[in-house]
């Protein structure tokens, strides 16, 4: 099994290991949800709780510059961060909020075979990401069935 604790992830980035990088990128790894700023800061200020907001928006800066995380906007335009590097989709629940990853191997070659066909001028893609935005099914069932 390869070894991808935070410290050994934020040295093959370059960058010194810090308590404070070390927990906030554990954060990252351990909140499955895409967590946002608000999230990670309550995290973050249960262990360290003099820790300041400043130092957390600098080092999900840096983490990002670093191709360490990649930033998410949901569907609500809440920034969300997400630590997982290869390539996926997502789909964002507006009834719940939720921020989920997506992986459909079909879907990418699709897209990668569409833009080759079809290159967009003047632009170099590097990544091509979706996000599906809608409602849970059963949510909407069973307002439908409170309703009735």
């Amino acid at each position: 099994m390869p070894d991808i604790t935070a410290p050994k992830i934020l040295m093959d980035h370059g960058l010194k290991v810090t308590p404070q990088r070390t927990l906030l990128l554990e954060a990252l790894m351990s909140l499955d949800e895409h967590p946002s700023c608000e999230v990670i800061m309550k995290f973050m200020r249960f262990r360290y709780p003099n820790i300041s907001l400043a130092t957390i928006y600098n080092t999900l800066k840096l983490f990002k510059e670093k191709g360490i995380i990649k930033q998410i906007v949901a569907g609500n335009e809440e920034i969300r961060f997400d630590p997982i590097q290869k390539n996926h989709h997502h789909i964002y629940y507006r009834d719940t909020d939720k921020l989920e990853d997506f992986e459909d191997k079909e879907l990418d070659k699709i897209l990668k075979n569409y833009f080759s066909k079809k290159p967009v001028q003047g632009f170099k893609i590097e990544d091509i990401t979706i996000q599906l935005t809608g409602h849970s099914e059963v949510t909407k069932t069973q307002t439908k069935t409170k309703q009735k």
